[in-house]
């Protein structure tokens, strides 16, 4: 009798008896984890249309490219100093009623040379960016930050330096101060830290000056001078300055490190004849123009460098979708590029010194205000502005202060003193100049004569 053999059925697979004639050549052990998986993936492929082949491969690829796009942008976006309170408030609250024209786009651009990595303190750059997103200009307009200038906070006024808006109420009651003293419509502004702006420069390859003489001095000889402002900017980031340092007067390509030195020089004339804050200011627009001429013949390739380095020292109310539509409509549309200061020496006056405040920039804030109307708005440079129509002087604060006062007929040259540190709070409902606590008063004002 034969003996039956007995077989364990482990549930997957079937076993033939010896007596079967099993020749399917189909047949295929079945396969189980990774290799199964794409052994199946692989037969199910095979058995797939093309059309339905090219429709799977073409959703793949946006996938990969999505969630590298996503990587990149989560990436960015921890280091995205978004603040939306600003354009979110109401006009009268930032000191306009109505928007003046819808396509012309005014942000306020505030340089803090804090010592840390925050956004606080005096203003020691301010300026305004004008976007026409018809005529695809792009203009630029630095105000001198020792502009003496009307400050309201809560119902009431004192007269401060332009620059102590923001230490005192922050970017909103900077954006106040400007649109109150020019008559502007300014509802966006970005604040860039100058800790990080050598990291901005070195993104688009540096940027190119021409220094004098006075201005590339050694640091024995003036701490105000370019290699003074370089070591200063090297011990902040606790590095070496001797790499860095700048000897000869000339042409350069100037490194991150020594453009942000470059656009904190004092009390030297620089290459176009101006001294102290307007010489600052100079420099500071040339080193802008030159960012913006290099960001727009920047290899799409570096996009991604750049915007990572801008983001962790810039605070801005403008939101990622706005930022790249203003770029898409003005940024990539070849627009021109043109620069300005207020106030220019022709209708500067005699400088204020006031207790408590220190030696001021004085003009007619409702001239400027003229001024720059017709800069932004017709495309009427401040040069033909003045041509055409002359120049006004009136004594703004001396009428504010209920005095009588001749109209000064000639400007005086520019005295920029030291940084201030502003008052906080208001102790009167009336004007004032405030009342000299804690704030530091400028004894003597800086040098405006020729190179150091």
């Amino acid at each position: 009798m034969e003996e039956k053999q007995e077989f364990e059925n482990d549930g997957f697979i079937d076993i033939p008896s010896q007596s079967t004639n099993y020749k399917n050549k189909n047949y295929k052990k079945k396969k189980h984890g990774v290799a199964g998986f794409f052994g199946r993936l692989s037969d199910g492929w095979k058995n797939l249309k093309k059309w339905k082949k090219a429709v799977i491969i073409i959703l793949v690829a946006l996938l990969l490219i999505f969630s590298i796009v996503a990587g990149i942008v989560a990436d960015m976006l921890k280091d995205y100093n978004y603040n939306p309170e600003i354009s979110e408030k109401p006009p009268q609250e930032l000191g306009f009623e109505n928007v003046i024209d819808q396509k012309v786009i005014n942000v306020a651009l505030f340089g803090i040379d804090s010592r840390s990595s925050g956004f606080k303190g005096n203003s020691d750059s301010i300026m305004i960016l004008s976007l026409d997103t018809e005529a695809k200009t792009v203009k630029i307009v630095s105000v001198v930050r020792d502009t003496l200038v009307p400050i309201e906070t809560n119902g009431k006024i004192k007269y401060r330096k332009l620059n102590s808006a923001y230490a005192t109420g922050g970017p909103t009651l900077a954006i106040k101060t400007l649109n109150q003293c020019f008559g502007l419509d300014i509802k966006e502004y970005a604040t860039v830290n100058f800790n990080g702006m050598a990291e901005i420069i070195d993104a688009v390859g540096g940027i190119d000056a021409e220094l004098v003489k006075g201005e590339v001095v050694p640091v024995s000889k003036s701490i105000y001078a370019l290699n003074g402002c370089i070591k200063d900017v090297c011990d902040r980031l606790k590095i070496d300055p001797e790499p860095h340092y700048i000897l000869e007067p000339g042409k350069h390509h100037l490194n991150g490190i020594q453009a942000v030195a470059y656009s904190r020089i004092r009390k030297t004339k620089n290459i176009w004849g101006t001294n102290n804050d307007y010489g600052r200011t100079d420099r500071q627009r040339h080193v802008m123009e030159q960012l913006f001429n290099k960001a727009l013949t920047l290899p799409k390739s570096e996009y991604l460098g750049l915007a990572k380095a801008l983001m962790p020292c810039t605070e801005t109310s403008l939101s990622l979708t706005e930022i790249m539509g203003l770029a898409w409509d003005i940024m990539l549309k070849s627009p021109t590029f043109a620069q300005s200061r207020v106030p220019l020496t022709e209708y500067q006056m005699p400088g204020k010194s006031l207790k408590g405040v220190g030696d001021c920039v004085y003009y007619d804030l409702d001239y400027a205000k003229d001024l720059l109307h017709a800069f932004f708005y017709e495309n009427t440079t401040p040069e033909d502005y003045i041509a055409q129509n002359g120049v006004r002087k009136n004594d703004w604060y001396a009428q504010a202060m209920g005095q009588t006062s001749p109209t000064p007929s000639t400007p005086s040259t520019p005295s920029t003193p030291d940084d201030t540190t502003s008052s906080g709070g208001d102790t009167s409902s009336t004007p004032e100049t405030g009342d000299g606590e804690n704030e530091e008063e400028n004894s003597q004002p800086e040098s405006t004569g020729g190179e150091e």
